[in-house]
């Protein structure tokens, strides 16, 4: 008989379980535990094997990792809805016999809920476990050894602790001097028969007794290892908690560093984005404020420009101005016109010419009065209509203009100018 069957998943936990498989027969003893991959002898049925082993062990190690409760077949049906499922079949076997099953938590695996198990394992829901971690390992298995111990010393001696029967003496019957039977010895030997077979009714009932004294001593034992075995599961299971509130407190410690750490990155980042923003704020102000300043330097530039060139225009209107000038004043000297500041009582300065029939005439643009004072630069040549001597100026003025000979008339003629042709 072997007190300790491992029961395993081998894509899920098979190191750990080949590593708790040593530790334990290490200290236990190789014939104390069992497990599939070492105890089955070459020819066996092993599932005979394991219900036997299963029906004879006194506790069974349910290994179960992250993986134990969704593996899945090569159909991707999960294993333990299987009937036929070798681990389903081991544990269910061990509850259904009420052996103290305990569960065994490896790589942070959590314990199964009732509703994730089949009917036969929901059992198994409410057995106390224990964990092993690879940080305490050889902690955690000392953990354990200490639990099982109580259960394997029963075991063992529930199999070697059987008391031995007592020992019956035996009697001699008296004889006489010549080997013959004492006549008074025939009472003497019945009663001796009674005796002896009183004797050994009492050592019956004795060895009954003790065989039942026994049997009530061996299930007590068995009874103080269970309860040990459950005291130490419930120990377990309140260190357990207690180490599963500190990790968690740990995580939450963790947790909230990191999310110290994540909001002042967050807070970094925005200070350096905002930064950023203000800058290129800045950047995008000074550009505007250049371009301003460059339209407004194209604008003035501009306008310069223009003013240039509208002194450009006035510049040659005026030189085409005085071209015209200077043609025309070329024109009218070619034409006979001369200027002459006249005596008084005429006006002073006047500008006249010779008409072709020996009358002279004064620039004038409504034919009636002289323009005096008006030099040939200021005259408006496409306006003239000169004032004639003779008939017309009597007919405009009642008079030829030579009756007087101070008249402008007269004096014109008497310069003798160059006559119009």
């Amino acid at each position: 008989m072997r007190a300790i069957f491992i029961s395993y998943r081998r894509e899920d936990a098979e190191g750990q379980a080949g590593r708790l498989f040593d530790d334990l027969i290490s200290h236990f003893g190789e014939d104390t535990v069992f497990m599939d991959v070492a105890g089955i002898e070459p020819g066996r049925d092993f599932r005979r094997v394991i219900d036997e082993h299963v029906a004879s062990c006194g506790v069974l190690l349910a290994i179960i990792g992250k993986s134990w409760v969704d593996a899945t077949d090569e159909a991707g049906q999960r294993r333990l809805d299987d009937p036929l499922d070798f681990v389903r079949l081991e544990t269910a076997s061990a509850l259904k016999r009420d052996i103290p099953v305990v569960p065994v938590l490896v790589h942070g695996a959590r314990m199964p809920r009732a509703d994730q198990l089949p009917t036969d394992l929901t059992e198994l829901a409410y057995r106390n476990g224990v964990e092993l971690t690879h940080a305490r390992w050889d902690s955690d298995v000392q953990v354990l050894i200490k639990a099982l111990s109580p259960h394997v010393a029963s075991l063992q001696q529930g199999s070697d602790g059987t008391p031995e029967k007592a020992a019956v003496p035996a009697r001699s019957t008296p004889k006489t001097d010549d080997g013959a039977t004492s006549p008074r010895a025939a009472p003497a030997a019945g009663k001796n028969s009674l005796t002896l077979v009183a004797l050994s009714l009492t050592a019956i009932a004795l060895g009954a007794g003790g065989y039942w004294a026994y049997r009530n001593s061996a299930e007590q034992d068995r009874y103080a290892a269970e309860k040990a075995l459950a005291a130490d599961s419930d120990r377990l299971a309140q260190e357990n908690a207690r180490k599963a509130e500190a990790d968690k407190v740990a995580a939450e410690k963790a947790r909230v560093a990191e999310a110290d750490k994540l909001a002042r990155d967050r807070a970094n980042q925005q200070a350096e984005s905002d930064k950023l923003a203000a800058e290129k704020a800045k950047l995008d102000a000074e550009r505007r404020s250049l371009e301003r300043a460059k339209a407004q330097a194209e604008a003035e530039a501009d306008r310069i420009a223009g003013e240039r060139r509208e002194a450009d225009k006035l510049a040659a209107e005026k030189a085409a101005e005085a071209d015209r000038v200077a043609a025309e004043r070329a024109r009218l000297a070619r034409a006979g016109w001369r200027s002459h500041d006249f005596p008084a009582p005429n006006g002073g300065l006047a500008v006249f010419r010779i008409m072709s029939d020996g009358n002279p005439a004064c620039a004038s643009y409504n034919a009636a009065s002289c323009l005096w004072g008006v030099t040939y630069d200021k005259l408006d040549l496409s306006r003239l209509r000169p004032l004639v001597c003779g008939d017309a100026h009597r007919a405009r003025w009642g008079v030829t203009g030579y009756e007087d000979p101070k008249h402008w008339c007269s004096i014109a003629r008497r310069l003798r100018p160059v006559r119009a042709e």
